[in-house]
């Protein structure tokens, strides 16, 4: 199945047509909403009626842009004014076209307004009609919390509108228009919250034992689905509270499975997702969390710059993190340090003993996502960490034996944490002029991933293919070579 995406040629009675579609009661559509929140047939969901807004359309059309480069030069100009990236995508000019989005958040608004040359908003259509806070208390009181309030509603809003965009199957398109029409709410309670923490660890259990592309797309199906509880009523401030941090720890379980699929610029959604439920929450810890796996990704994607940034975010207020919290913010912070280049080599030596310094303070009082977190991953990590220093002819033994402990010591049921750390090792051991040993590391690797499906094992894969082209006139090489090219074209081990 694949991402809707919203084009010029999708009106609103397709639109409409797409959300009354019939459901076979066979299909996994419909045997998934025993296990999703909030979930009901799409030909039982009322269609929501939108005033298209043809202001905006004739602007688009008259700067001769199509929504995709509306939204990519709406998206630098919001960078340009607040050095942040925004999250339009074509998909959400449609929704502001058709009218289901009728009021942007301010810098979203200043943004178009400058990409299309026009003054004010109303001369692209847009409108508010919502003039409400988030509904608080046991009497269901609407409390107005002020100006700031609407801005981080209105700013989470649109990551929630472009959360349920990325949906693969049945995406809720009336999200936001619902949010913004004055609908009756959902009331939310505390089993609600319970609910979305046991799928966060659900789909973290089932991405241990089989990761890959369903894996992704199923829990992102999921958090689009709870993603609509945020605008519900709520009993109290803490329900309120644990229900933005239940969202995000499930946002960040999606983004590491997107991830790890290879589908990064959903993983990087669903990251800054994750960031803004906790920081709505004051969840620290989640917080740093979903900031240390952008730094990951920006290390995977070769950027260097922001994922030093990112991880030096996931540092602030280390105060109020938990040692193992703080031990893995800080492996984080050494990697990036270590892919910047052998200038910042003695930072990430410092930044991995540090590391070790705040794991020892451990005494089991733990976030609940971090408790798998045990010796042989913070090895592994540091390893890994070390590992672009040690390529780059920074010392490779001590990366050797911290990738050599946590394979000796990862448990069996977690193939891809094992296989990952075991093809490092045999990048190094390849870089290191011993073949014969690297061939072996490499095999074992292939081996023991089992049904295991894993982008950055492949990436990894593919880093150890092509330091072995160095050695091909080796007859082991080559014959590991063409395992991993038969791993890469087939996807099977």
């Amino acid at each position: 199945m694949q991402v809707g995406s919203t084009t010029d040629a999708q009106d609103e009675p397709q639109a409409a047509r797409r959300n009354t579609r019939r459901i076979n009661p066979r299909s996994p559509e419909l045997a998934r909403q025993g296990t999703t929140l909030c979930s009901r047939p799409v030909a039982e969901r009322a269609t929501v009626a939108h005033e298209s807004n043809d202001l905006l359309r004739a602007a688009r059309d008259h700067a001769d842009l199509t929504q995709g480069q509306l939204a990519e030069l709406a998206n630098a100009e919001v960078e340009r004014l607040t050095g942040k990236l925004g999250a339009m995508d074509a998909d959400y000019v449609g929704k502001l076209e058709r009218g289901v989005h009728t009021w942007p958040n301010k810098h979203y608004r200043q943004a178009l307004r400058s990409v299309l040359v026009v003054t004010s908003d109303a001369e692209l259509g847009f409108r508010s009609t919502r003039h409400r806070g988030i509904t608080v208390g046991s009497n269901s009181r609407r409390v107005n919390r002020g100006e700031d309030d609407m801005e981080r509603k209105a700013f989470l809003r649109v990551l929630a509108g472009s959360i349920a965009g990325m949906t693969f199957v049945d995406p809720v398109d009336e999200f936001v228009a619902r949010a913004s029409s004055g609908d009756a709410y959902r009331r939310v309670g505390r089993a609600e919250v319970a609910h979305i923490r046991h799928m966060a660890r659900m789909f973290a259990s089932q991405d241990h034992v089989f990761g890959g592309t369903p894996s992704a797309q199923a829990v992102v199906a999921q958090l689009s689905t709870s993603a609509e509880l945020l605008d519900g009523q709520v009993h109290t401030d803490s329900v309120r509270q644990a229900l933005f941090s239940a969202v995000g720890d499930l946002a960040d379980t999606a983004a590491g499975m997107c991830f790890d699929a290879g589908m990064h610029h959903y993983a990087e959604r669903c990251f800054r997702f994750s960031v803004g439920c906790a920081t709505e929450s004051g969840d620290w810890a989640l917080r740093a969390k979903a900031l240390s796996g952008m730094a990951n990704l920006a290390v995977h994607q070769n950027r260097p710059d922001d994922a030093l940034s990112f991880s030096e975010m996931a540092l602030v207020r280390m105060d109020r993190l938990s040692p193992v919290v703080r031990a893995v913010m800080h492996t984080r912070h050494a990697r990036a340090l270590g892919s910047v280049g052998p200038e910042r080599g003695a930072d990430c030596v410092s930044a991995v003993h540090r590391a070790e310094d705040a794991f020892a303070e451990r005494g089991g009082d733990e976030p609940e996502w971090i408790r798998y977190y045990d010796a042989a991953r913070l090895e592994r990590d540091s390893g890994r960490a070390l590992l672009s220093l040690a390529l780059n002819g920074g010392d490779h033994r001590e990366a050797q034996r911290r990738l050599r402990s946590a394979i000796d010591d990862f448990p069996a049921d977690h193939s891809r944490g094992k296989a990952l750390a075991m093809v490092n090792l045999a990048v190094l051991t390849m870089a290191r002029e011993d073949p014969a040993h690297a061939v072996e590391l490499g095999t074992t690797a292939l081996e023991s991933m089992g049904h295991v499906r894993s982008n950055r094992v492949v990436e990894a894969l593919k880093q150890l293919r092509d330091r072995g082209k160095a050695h091909s006139g080796t007859p082991c090489v080559r014959e590991l070579n063409r395992k991993i090219d038969e791993v890469l074209r087939t996807g099977q081990t």
